[in-house]
């Protein structure tokens, strides 16, 4: 049976002028930013934590994650809670914020283009494929890279 036109709902963000998607299979809501407390000695990413309906989350500066200029916060940021696996075989749920929640689409196997090998450091780019919509390129996330288990072990021990 081939799946090639099976299609996967993601959730389409934006980074700066950069757009993204990413598997709502990782995504369990997106919320307002509100009050966060910063962590002594965290890495640079993690802004901090939040108090989520009782719940203590990291709260992650997606953006500083990749590479890119720190996140100015706006009317628009938003926080995907994401449900990360592969931490002492359980889940770990982490605030990611982003410039701007889009919408859920649903996208097609075989519309999602490989990522080009940029200079054989296809192993450690962040995306997994590309969306390219007449021109109009998404980036598809690679959640297990952007948010590694080393990085949530880091996290944890800021928490901690």
């Amino acid at each position: 049976m081939n799946n090639s036109h099976e299609s996967k709902p993601y959730l389409t963000f934006s980074l700066g002028d950069e757009k993204f998607a990413i598997s709502i299979n990782f995504v369990q809501e997106v919320v307002e930013i509100g009050q966060y407390t910063k962590v002594p000695r965290s890495p640079d990413y993690m802004l901090g934590i939040i108090n989520l309906r009782g719940k203590v989350l990291p709260l992650l500066d997606t953006k500083l994650k990749l590479g890119l200029p720190k996140t100015v916060i706006s009317k628009k940021s938003r926080i995907m809670v994401l449900d990360l696996q592969g931490y002492e075989d359980r889940n770990l749920q982490i605030g990611a914020l982003v410039d701007l929640a889009k919408e859920v689409i649903e996208i097609k196997e075989n519309e999602i283009q490989e990522a080009p090998d940029f200079q054989n450091s296809q192993a450690s780019a962040p995306v997994t494929g590309i969306l390219n919509n007449q021109g109009d390129i998404t980036l598809i996330m690679d959640v297990e890279k952007v948010f590694s288990v080393q990085d949530i072990m880091q996290i944890k021990q800021s928490v901690a």
